[in-house]
């Protein structure tokens, strides 16, 4: 098994007591305890600013990578400026020390072989998360998201099979699934699917490795048949070296998309937007209002068009990201506000 290294204590313990100091995030960012069948389990949750209990938000646990926690989570994937701004929660969980190494590692467990002796607790730590979010936090039970670096990233892939129940969309980075979990996931629910992976990875290589893990096309061809996803994929090359796959959603309403680029075993700067984009558009019955009769421009889904969804574009201006581009024309500009402007709720 390949985790990637931890960075020293001293350090890591400066980065967490820098975050947790953060004079703009220090009200809205905290340590969490809960209970899980007798173990205290932690996760480091952000609320965003004006936060109000009675508006039911959506959710996004983001897992750190193997050894690590969820402070090296937060400075590798920093999710808070985008909660702001589009509306979210953030839950960052912590790992506990496995049974193999007692390292901070995330449960895995090949049926009939290999594993770390995790994968019970930890699956049934990720529900009592939830859980808490929904009962503590008012979290939108319809919109809970699952992202991850590294090991925390092959976990998102292990929970998305075996949670599709109560995970809308899944956004892991810089892994791929194990084979254990490619060859046992039929039994999933269509579940939207975000992948980065860079073609330079040596934890997930891009290509595959037999024994270890499947190839990147691999793992999209069995996602997009599972979702009903459309083929063929639509292309979009955006700079440096960055390239995005997109399946779109089909009958079935849920779609796949992946950001291939040519970096290594690291969360890439342009991770976290993107990965909010596509999730965001999601709830547990797949692509939000498919099929029925879309409210335009109702980014977030409840219902009116107003000003946050009027924020949401305007934080999304002059790129070129789904689903604010409205009028197709590659770029987020003044086009789409028109659009949005006319079909203002209040």
């Amino acid at each position: 098994m390949h985790f990637r290294h931890p960075i020293p204590f001293n350090l890591s313990l400066l980065c967490g007591l820098l975050f947790l100091a953060s004079p703009a995030f220090a009200q809205q960012l905290f340590t969490r305890t809960i209970d899980v069948n007798g173990l205290d389990r932690e996760y480091l949750i952000y609320l965003p600013v004006d936060y109000d209990a009675s508006q039911s938000l959506p959710a996004l646990m983001w897992h750190h990578g193997g050894s690590d926690n969820a402070e090296v989570a937060l400075s590798e994937a920093d999710f808070r400026t985008l909660a702001d701004s589009r509306r979210f929660i953030v839950a960052y969980p912590n790992a506990l020390p496995d049974q193999t190494e007692g390292c901070n590692c995330w449960g895995y467990q090949q049926p009939g072989g290999l594993s770390n002796g995790n994968w019970d607790i930890d699956l049934a730590f990720t529900r009592a998360l939830i859980d808490d979010l929904i009962a503590t936090y008012n979290a939108d039970q319809s919109r809970i998201y699952a992202g991850g670096y590294s090991m925390g990233a092959s976990y998102t892939w292990d929970i998305t099979c075996a949670m599709s129940d109560v995970i809308a969309a899944a956004a892991p980075v810089a892994a791929s699934m194990y084979p254990w979990t490619f060859n046992n996931c039929d039994a999933a629910l269509p579940t939207a699917v975000c992948h980065i992976l860079g073609t330079d990875d040596f934890y997930a290589p891009y290509d595959g490795q037999e024994g270890w893990v499947p190839s990147a096309a691999a793992q999209h061809a069995f996602w997009v048949g599972k979702n009903q996803a459309n083929t063929p994929a639509e292309e979009e090359s955006l700079g440096d070296g960055v390239t995005r796959f997109i399946w779109t959603a089909g009958q079935g309403c849920h779609g796949v998309e992946h950001f291939r680029w040519g970096g290594g075993h690291v969360v890439p700067s342009f991770a976290t937007t993107v990965i909010w984009d596509f999730v965001s558009q999601y709830s547990l019955e797949g692509l939000i209002d498919c099929g029925g009769d879309a409210l335009t421009a109702d980014f977030n889904g409840d219902g009116a068009v107003n000003g946050v969804d009027l924020g949401q574009l305007l934080g999304s201006w002059s790129s070129s990201n789904a689903p604010y581009d409205l009028d197709g024309s590659g770029k987020v500009d003044g086009g789409d506000l028109a659009i949005v402007l006319g079909a203002w709720t209040g």
